[in-house]
């Protein structure tokens, strides 16, 4: 293949760092965004009250995550296109000249200090995505429990997770003018003697998981959460080493674009010298005649 070929010319290594974007792009906005709202219909199963605090985060991450996504996949275009540019012949087009040329390397400099901001930023994003899974791990499959007020439960106070509640919105009235307590039981006599179903958990510990509620932690509920985050964390961890392989890309495009804007300079000195040197020798050999 020569060496002014097109796929020599093209960004191999930037087009596998923007490949490696978009899969973790679309893999991180989905799984994340069902695991976010299935998570929230667990913790509240059973008529048990969020806080306000939680419902907000809950929606802040649905649509971050989706606004990430689109992000994310919109700066690996545009990696790319930046690569393209500085990528062997094609940079004589778009960076020709020496003041092109310097244009040429800001810019590439400029993707190089986002691209870096990018990395920190789903570095981050990755190390947090390890905690939903650590604790669907241990909900799901370690089979974690404690002596609850039911036998055998998950107690999300454990985790400090009770503050996603609303204890205050969860209580009943048994009879007119007190507010009680209603303790895990199957039915609550009310005050004019009818008898409903009661929920099978206590009021005022709502984080409490016994019974049927244990089977939806530990069953396919609880083992399709964990695997949707751990789902999230691979895009995440996608992107992070996407972000690694464009500073390569970058790096070297930038110190590509430094060594041909000396060569441009190297190559106007020349030129400059060699017109006076020819001025010089026109000089004499009109002096020579003119004797």
């Amino acid at each position: 293949m020569s060496e002014e070929g097109c796929c020599y010319r093209f960004p191999g290594w930037t087009l596998l760092a923007t490949l490696l974007c978009i899969a973790g792009a679309g893999l991180y906005c989905p799984t994340l965004f069902l695991a976010v709202t299935q998570t929230k219909d667990l913790f509240t199963m059973g008529g048990r009250q969020s806080s306000y605090e939680f419902d907000l985060l809950v929606e802040v991450i649905k649509w971050a995550s989706v606004g990430l996504a689109a992000w994310m996949g919109l700066m690996s275009l545009v990696f790319l296109c930046v690569g393209c540019m500085a990528k062997n012949v094609t940079d004589v087009k778009s960076y020709g000249g020496y003041s092109s040329n310097v244009r040429g390397g800001i810019c590439n400099g400029f993707t190089i200090v986002i691209t870096y901001l990018l990395f920190l930023l789903w570095l981050g994003v990755s190390g947090f995505s390890v905690l939903p899974v650590f604790l669907f791990y241990l909900t799901s499959t370690a089979d974690i429990t404690v002596n609850g007020t039911s036998g055998d439960c998950i107690n999300l106070k454990q985790f400090g997770l009770d503050v996603l509640f609303d204890v205050n919105g969860t209580a009943t009235t048994a009879a007119p003018g007190t507010t009680t307590a209603a303790p895990t039981t199957t039915a609550v006599t009310t005050a004019v003697g009818a008898t409903t179903a009661a929920p099978s958990w206590n009021f005022t510990v709502p984080w409490e998981y016994c019974e049927t509620d244990l089977k939806s932690f530990q069953g396919t509920q609880g083992e399709q959460l964990f695997l949707f985050y751990v789902l999230a964390l691979v895009g995440a961890l996608l992107i992070t080493l996407s972000m690694v392989h464009f500073l390569m890309a970058q790096a070297a495009n930038f110190v590509h674009i430094r060594e041909s804007r000396e060569a441009l300079k190297y190559e106007d000195t020349k030129q400059k010298e060699e017109q006076e040197l020819n001025i010089i020798m026109n000089s004499r050999q009109n002096l020579a005649g003119n004797w």
